[in-house]
């Protein structure tokens, strides 16, 4: 590991395919605009060291890491980048919960379930440039078959 704590910085896609890319503020998952490729976001990782390590709690962060993804503190979680230096959440004391997922890996692909809204994981739509979202997953499989699984791939 060579003591670097955070893991550089790695492409994340949706198990569509779609690429999280940041506009207005927002990340959204999309492939093509106007014929042209999209470049994905570069995504920060580090882990959230307050919370059980067994559990791979994980802060994500876009902008070289000058905002991180973030789920509120209102009853229902709210999605938002907020403008959060994820090295100062690392070095924190402090749970920063609303700033951490639980990383899961299944084969291939990870999901990402809230730590502050248990039951929560991030997620994309089938249709393409909507934003990255939370999701309850239900057993009926009902609100358009949300995607909560991602690919990485380490950036060079």
């Amino acid at each position: 590991m060579g003591g670097c704590v955070v893991t550089p910085l790695i492409g994340m896609k949706d198990a569509a395919l779609k690429v999280l890319y940041l506009q207005d503020n927002q990340l959204l998952a999309g492939g093509l605009h106007a014929g042209k490729v999209i470049k994905g976001e570069e995504i920060s990782v580090v882990p959230n060291r307050s919370l059980d390590a067994k559990l791979s709690p994980v802060i994500l962060g876009v902008q070289g890491g000058s905002q991180c993804l973030s789920c509120g503190t209102g009853q229902e979680p709210t999605l938002k980048l907020e403008p959060v230096n994820i090295m100062e959440l690392y070095l924190s004391a402090n749970e920063s919960k609303s700033f951490t997922f639980y990383r899961r890996d299944t084969g291939l692909t990870s999901s990402f379930e809230s730590a502050a809204y248990p039951g929560w994981f991030l997620c994309t739509v089938l249709e393409a440039d909507q934003p990255l979202r939370l999701t309850q997953l239900s057993e009926d499989g009902s609100w358009d078959n949300p995607i909560t699984d991602f690919y990485f791939q380490q950036c060079d």
